[in-house]
């Protein structure tokens, strides 16, 4: 839940801004920063994030697990940050689908007839544009839900976290199969929940939905 919500916090501005600045030098930054999101691997951002606390601010955050209601600070510390290499990751193709579908609806007649109507512009694009545009980007985000299970998996290694992730690959190495097997059931069953959820969510941001 954090990492979709890292994920959303940085993808959304990054992909308004850019297609509001289309081809000028906050577009072409912004894509870049999501080209390396994409490019760089989840684990090895998780080891720069570590690297970059330990040598600039010569803090090293609290490994494994404490508890949420136990202890929430330490709680926090200890999720934020595989949550920033796992959402810097998943932001990079949501931006880009922001960016393409506010590109796509800022050309719309519409959006032409509220900017002569006098409007300002920040609720020209933000009631009006990335309302209709959010649609398909909700989709990349259920689908990307999987693509955050498989990146737990190794995140969770890399910042020696208790969770299902590193549950799944220790059970793999001493050859557990029945542990492997309620794991991955236990993804698909939160893959097809999320899924059920988008659905429902889809007739609330499109209302002509629910009489199809």
């Amino acid at each position: 839940i954090l990492t979709s919500i890292v994920s959303l916090l940085i993808a959304m501005p990054i992909g308004v801004l850019s297609a509001m600045r289309q081809d000028t030098w906050v577009d072409y930054l912004f894509r870049t920063v999501s080209i390396a999101g994409l490019a760089m691997p989840t684990f090895w951002t998780g080891t720069l994030i570590i690297l970059a606390l330990v040598i600039l601010f010569n803090w090293m955050p609290p490994l494994g697990a404490a508890g949420l209601f136990e202890d929430p600070q330490t709680n926090l510390q200890q999720l934020v940050w595989p949550s920033v290499a796992l959402g810097y990751y998943l932001s990079a193709i949501v931006s880009r689908m922001v960016r393409s579908q506010m590109l796509e609806v800022l050309r719309e007649d519409y959006i032409r007839t509220a900017r002569a109507k006098g409007l300002r512009e920040r609720v020209v694009v933000y009631r009006h544009a990335l309302k209709n545009a959010i649609l398909p980007v909700v989709t990349i985000v259920g689908i990307q839900l999987t693509i955050l299970l498989g990146g737990a998996v190794i995140i969770e290694t890399v910042f020696v976290l208790p969770g299902m992730g590193a549950n799944l690959v220790d059970a793999i190495f001493h050859r557990d199969y029945t542990m492997v097997q309620a794991v991955l059931l236990l993804f698909a069953v939160i893959v097809l929940v999320s899924n059920l959820l988008l659905d429902i969510m889809y007739g609330w941001l499109n209302p002509r939905i629910r009489y199809q």
